[in-house]
């Protein structure tokens, strides 16, 4: 056997190994990160007493329905009831934007956690159809959600890619 020969065989047991290896990392890096399935709530109104942020948005976490009920408001002027959700199952996350005359568009774009961090990402484009007649009122616009309940210790939400605020889970008081 030559040397080369020697050699290639050597060399090819080395790099299936390390194809193994970075296949072996490269799992362990997406089982790390659990994408979380979450409904919408519908037919609810941010309360005139809720604790917001000046001039930025404003995360809310609740795990119990009374502080929800405080923030959260049924919409009484719609003709469905509004959705419910369950407190024991889930998790409801609501994000406040500041008031503005034109009302911007928000959607979710993924829900997830990693390293006991639970990631909102969500989508904010400016509304482009009310440049003729702007409303004479200030809109606050919101997203409510409701997701599977997670042991998490920080809640990190992103707006258009870039982390706009982190909130640290406070401990029960019990």
């Amino acid at each position: 056997m030559s040397f080369f020969a020697f050699f290639e065989r050597r060399l090819r047991v080395s790099s299936r190994s390390v194809f193994f290896l970075f296949c072996f990392f490269l799992s362990l890096i997406t089982l790390a990160q659990v994408t979380l399935k979450y409904r919408m709530l519908n037919g609810y109104f941010l309360s005139n007493d809720a604790p917001v942020n000046k001039g930025k948005p404003t995360l809310f976490v609740f795990d119990k329905a009374d502080a929800f009920e405080k923030v959260f408001k049924p919409a009484t002027t719609m003709s469905k009831r509004p959705d419910m959700p369950n407190f024991n199952r889930e998790v409801v996350i609501g994000i406040s934007i500041p008031a503005t005359n034109k009302p911007p568009k928000l959607s979710i774009s993924r829900v997830f956690v990693q390293d006991s961090v639970m990631t909102v990402r969500y989508i904010r484009m400016t509304d482009t159809t009310l440049t003729k007649n702007p409303l004479s009122y200030t809109v606050q616009p919101m997203l409510l959600l409701a997701v599977p309940a997670q042991k998490v210790l920080k809640t990190r939400l992103i707006e258009n890619g870039k982390v706009i605020l982190t909130l640290k889970k406070q401990e029960d008081e019990e």
